[in-house]
């Protein structure tokens, strides 16, 4: 049996779809929530530099001024990301104090390499969509909540997945208004080699391996070979840092961890995961002390939230 509209497929499904999105309205604030631009990464990092769940923005000011951002230009990015809901905000006097969106606090704690394997049960989870090109909006945000549930792109109109994200989906996108329809199912594979077939291109396993040399090459730089973290390059900037923070943040980002089944132990995601440890490292023993004294010269100090130490 194949997916409408699909091709042949070597693949059954062992449960129908369920929950076809029809609708004839359409929720206002359909948009990209989701795509992190390298601005707003940057906004983001200073939450992660400083371990903290909440900032005032004199603080993030103080610490973006680092990188070369004016105060300015970070008051706009603050504003355009509350707006889209990455970050809210709340005023403290005559100071605005900013917090991490939950859906965004979960994707930082995955960044930061707390995420585990999921198991592989015989089936995939998987979205068909059709959304016209007049609706390229509501298409992205699709395609962009998808992915932020773990679900990549199959072929055109069809993303598939591992866990399963259907009823987050629905929550989030409640209202799509006809001809734009998408519904969840599973996909129960003939065998596990039908299996990896489907998940290697949707989850662009050749692009990860591609990616990965040339950023262990930069993070061996940066460390003399392993064998001295923090001791390389000792001319490197906090902005040139973040240039390959932000890249290997991106591919930890866009590429999950897989069931060992189907990838091996030794896969992509986690090579992924460990550069970001060894970026975390390298960020410690390099700039962390000149970003908490930056930060507790603000006035503001003290109207920092910070995660629990774990």
């Amino acid at each position: 049996m194949q997916v409408p509209g699909t091709g042949p497929c070597d693949s059954r499904y062992d449960l129908p779809m369920t929950g076809v999105q029809h609708d004839t309205k359409r929720r206002p604030d359909v948009g990209d929530r989701y795509r992190l631009t390298r601005s707003a990464f940057d906004v983001v990092s200073a939450f992660g530099c400083l371990r903290a769940r909440a900032l005032p923005g004199p603080v993030i000011v103080a610490v973006l001024a680092e990188h070369g951002y004016s105060s300015s230009s970070v008051h706009n990015q603050l504003v355009r990301m509350v707006n889209r809901g990455i970050i809210t905000s709340r005023r403290h006097g005559r100071v605005g104090v900013y917090r991490l969106g939950e859906q965004l606090l979960s994707g930082f704690m995955d960044i930061s390499g707390e995420s585990t394997a999921p198991g592989y049960e015989g089936r995939l989870h998987a979205a068909a969509y059709s959304i016209p090109e007049t609706e390229r909006l509501l298409r992205d945000r699709f395609q962009y909540t998808a992915r932020y549930l773990g679900y990549r792109q199959l072929r055109p109109g069809l993303m598939i997945g591992f866990a399963d994200g259907s009823a987050q989906l629905h929550a989030q996108l409640p209202l799509v208004a006809a001809p734009s329809w998408f519904e969840t199912f599973t996909i129960a594979p003939e065998n596990v080699d039908s299996a990896r077939r489907m998940s290697a291109p949707a989850f662009e396993l050749a692009a990860a391996l591609q990616e990965l040399p040339g950023l262990e090459a930069q993070l061996s730089e940066l460390s003399c070979g392993g064998a001295t973290p923090g001791g390389g390059v000792p001319e490197m900037s906090i902005t040139k840092f973040f240039d390959l923070y932000f890249a290997v943040a991106r591919a930890v980002l866009a590429h999950p961890i897989l069931p060992t089944e189907l990838v091996g132990a030794d896969q992509p995601a986690r090579r992924f995961r460990e550069l970001m440890s060894r970026c975390n490292l390298e960020y410690l023993l390099r700039f962390d002390q000149r970003v908490l004294e930056i930060a507790g010269a603000s006035s503001s100090f003290d109207l920092i939230e910070w995660l629990p130490v774990s």
